[in-house]
């Protein structure tokens, strides 16, 4: 007798701890905020740049891409297509650092609402992407152009 006593003492104690856990509520905006470490653009795209994992985490999804098709009759047009995160060409920018090596610049500028373009080109040629981002609360690449023909 003082054996099931003892199993049903246990069964008590252990049955608790496998009641399904109770959902986690969404994250608050200043939780994101934290979660993203918010910093100054400059920081933050001198790391975009260079670091392909962190380009997946702070690219939307689907990304927005504007290019032109040349094959377009009577002339080429520009054409836009939300492209999954999934289908994305890693990395999506190249590294600013590299950039003279291959004859290329790069500015950047503020945008309307508060979005940042970087700009990256071939002097005297029509090689010119630009990358747009928006912090959201986050910085978040959302749309790059791309202005080559």
């Amino acid at each position: 007798m003082h054996v099931h006593y003892l199993i049903i003492a246990s069964l008590a104690l252990a049955l608790p701890a496998c009641a399904p856990a109770t959902p986690s509520a969404p994250l608050d905006t200043a939780t994101e905020v934290a979660i993203c470490t918010v910093e100054p653009f400059d920081r933050f795209i001198e790391r975009f740049s260079r670091d392909t994992a962190f380009q997946r985490r702070t690219t939307s999804d689907p990304l927005i891409v504007e290019r032109y098709d040349t094959a377009a009759e009577p002339e080429p047009r520009r054409v836009e297509s939300n492209v999954a995160l999934a289908d994305v060409a890693w990395p999506v920018m190249p590294s600013l650092e590299r950039l003279a090596d291959s004859g290329r610049t790069h500015t950047v500028a503020s945008g309307a609402d508060g979005r940042m373009d970087v700009v990256i080109r071939t002097p005297d040629t029509s090689d010119q992407q630009i990358y747009v981002f928006r912090q959201t609360p986050c910085w978040q690449l959302q749309r790059v152009i791309d202005e080559s023909i």
